[in-house]
């Protein structure tokens, strides 16, 4: 089984944390695995010393061009049986390579958010895709269901060995901000343009009930508009003591960040399916998240955590009462950690993806 993927993405995302786990699982399968990505990026870092074939290649300028034809003689020379794509910018080099290749691979597009390539040409030369929701999965049929039969959902899977309260280490972010033990902290992943600033009016609210509550951000505190709106917001709140910022973080702390949290709360309502929340349960951390988007995927029926379909009025209720009551906070700490290991382990993910690969390559055989 030999299998490329491309990855033409200039930083670090949940896409990339994705290929961290998958990859060397399946090198460890026994698989050939080749990745394309940019020269000088957090991927090349991300796997120098594994057992992934890198090819860093540029696309800047002329660049572009070369690029189609250095990754056909990738597929050409290393025998690529299958090229998985991971983001929409990369569909048309990963095509056009395979068609220059003379190898026919079978395409596999890995669709991880929901504003995916609208080329119905595109999508359709596509022998699989692979949505990591079910909320992806019906935009993508919505948009063409003659693809129904080529899509599979398949969900993230963690490093349960990272994450897990035998990590904990408490205390970090606390000191680092100068937050008392007993003062609850409410925590939160990702940029500004996942939609944080919808929970400045639960917030308000919970200060109300619990003044020395903290809303911490693992977030860029600069670079998109954004930013700006939600700090005029936090002003007219009078929510300035109330909000703390972390900056990204490596995931080495995000383990202490995780440790410290009472609640994670996910405000994006187009998430594709939101992986940072399985870290935190798997960490012993309570969930609450709007009931939109693919998050949902994760988190129905989970006893960790709450989906919230009413707005800011009750998601403050929610969380006030889980930190109001020690015997709920205990519970839903309890039942994270077994609902991540039950459902979104990383072994369960390299299977998935090993069997889906195996059956496209006999698939292909037959035609």
């Amino acid at each position: 089984m030999k299998i490329l993927f491309i990855n033409n993405f200039r930083n670090r995302g949940g896409g990339e944390e994705f290929l961290r786990d998958l990859l060397p699982g399946l090198a460890a399968r026994g698989a050939q695995v080749g990745l394309v990505c940019r020269p000088d990026t957090p991927l090349v870092e991300m796997f120098r010393s594994s057992a992934v074939k890198l090819y860093p290649i540029g696309r800047s300028g002329l660049s572009g061009v070369n690029a189609v034809f250095k990754t056909a003689k990738v597929i050409r020379e290393g025998g690529y049986e299958i090229v998985n794509i991971q983001r929409s910018h990369d569909i048309i080099q990963g095509w056009l390579a395979a068609k220059l290749s003379g190898r026919k691979p079978a395409l596999m597009y890995t669709v991880q958010v929901a504003e995916f390539a609208r080329s119905r040409f595109l999508l359709n030369r596509m022998r699989g895709i692979v949505t990591i929701s079910r909320y992806i999965r019906d935009k993508i049929l919505s948009f063409s269901p003659r693809l129904s039969s080529r899509t599979n959902i398949i969900h993230y899977g963690i490093d349960l060995s990272n994450f897990s309260s035998e990590k904990l280490v408490a205390g970090s972010s606390r000191k680092r901000f100068g937050i008392g033990p007993a003062a609850p902290i409410i925590g939160t992943v990702g940029d500004l343009w996942k939609n944080q600033i919808e929970f400045l009016d639960a917030l308000v609210l919970i200060c109300k009930e619990i003044p020395d509550a903290r809303f911490a951000l693992v977030a860029s505190e600069a670079g998109i508009g954004q930013i700006d709106v939600f700090k005029h917001r936090v002003d007219e709140l009078g929510l300035q003591n109330a909000v703390i910022w972390c900056g990204r973080l490596s995931k080495e702390k995000m383990i202490s960040f995780y440790a410290d949290i009472d609640i994670a709360v996910s405000t994006h309502r187009n998430e594709g399916f939101g992986i940072w929340v399985l870290e935190a349960m798997a960490m012993g951390t309570p969930v609450l998240a709007f009931d939109e988007g693919g998050i949902r995927d994760s988190l129905e029926g989970c006893p960790a955590a709450i989906l919230i379909k009413n707005g800011a009025q009750e998601m403050a209720a929610e969380a006030v009462g889980i930190l109001k009551d020690q015997e709920v906070l205990k519970r839903m700490s309890e039942a994270g950690p077994r609902w991540v290991a039950e459902r979104f382990s990383r072994e369960r993910m390299i299977e998935d993806y090993y069997r889906l690969f195996g059956s496209l390559i006999q698939d292909c055989a037959g035609r």
